[in-house]
């Protein structure tokens, strides 16, 4: 018997498996979930979580968080992407998901190729005074990238060559660089101005002591939406 809950901004959905004869309700063995969309031309996609399809459907560069009941401490749950359209199935996985852990969900590429990405949260506390980011490269037809955090000099350099659709490492930057300024560059041995893709700057949302989800992706799923967004997501934290 396996069961879902989801809770997100906007709703709160319980998935329970039902049988003829009620049962004893044992101790609940939990893992968490942070689900993503990110396919280009998709505005909306329709998750199945071990055959149990979500209310709703979850919109571009939306988040959806909760927590998946599990049998045992370890346990084999697959995650399905369908098109909220024709109901196709774009893309579905097995992921070994443990008691107590959280992880992150995200489907990115193309309608075409599909991709889940499938990672465990690092929930650790970063050093005092400092935030923690992973970041996700979902621009289409971009090479690598850099994440300059500060300033752009080579010391402010918090992410290098960071491939099309690939998850970062998680790292440390100082509150106050990250609220300075965040600069996306297409990958080079030394800041070159010409090849910067986004800044932001007075990022008075980044909290001191958070640990974040960075994507940088169009702001919207329109192909021609050239406009690039720095997505941020907080994640759990100890």
């Amino acid at each position: 018997m396996k069961k879902l809950f989801i809770l997100s901004i906007l709703f709160t959905f319980v998935f329970l498996s039902c049988t003829d004869e009620p049962e004893p309700e044992p101790e609940d063995i939990r893992a968490y979930s942070y689900l993503y969309h990110f396919i280009p031309e998709l505005g909306s996609v329709i998750w199945e979580v071990d055959d149990h399809a979500l209310p709703e459907e979850q919109l571009y560069a939306s988040q959806f968080s909760g927590a998946v009941l599990l049998e045992t401490a370890s346990e084999e749950i697959s995650f399905t992407v369908k098109h909220s359209g024709t109901k196709e199935v774009l893309v579905s996985k097995l992921f070994q998901m443990e008691q107590d852990k959280y992880y992150t969900v995200i489907v990115r590429g193309s309608k075409e190729e599909p991709q889940l990405l499938f990672r465990e949260i690092d929930t650790s506390h970063p050093a005092s005074g400092n935030v923690k980011f992973q970041v996700m490269h979902s621009i289409a037809g971009q090479g690598p990238i850099d994440v300059y955090m500060g300033g752009n000099t080579a010391d402010k350099r918090g992410l290098s060559d960071l491939p099309y659709l690939s998850l970062s490492t998680p790292f440390e930057v100082t509150d106050y660089d990250a609220r300075a300024a965040i600069l996306v560059s297409a990958h080079s041995e030394e800041f070159n101005q010409d090849s910067v893709l986004l800044s932001s700057i007075y990022n008075e949302m980044i909290v001191t002591g958070a640990n974040y989800l960075s994507v940088v992706a169009p702001h919207t799923y329109f192909p021609t939406d050239t406009l690039l967004t720095f997505w941020l997501y907080e994640f759990p934290i100890d």
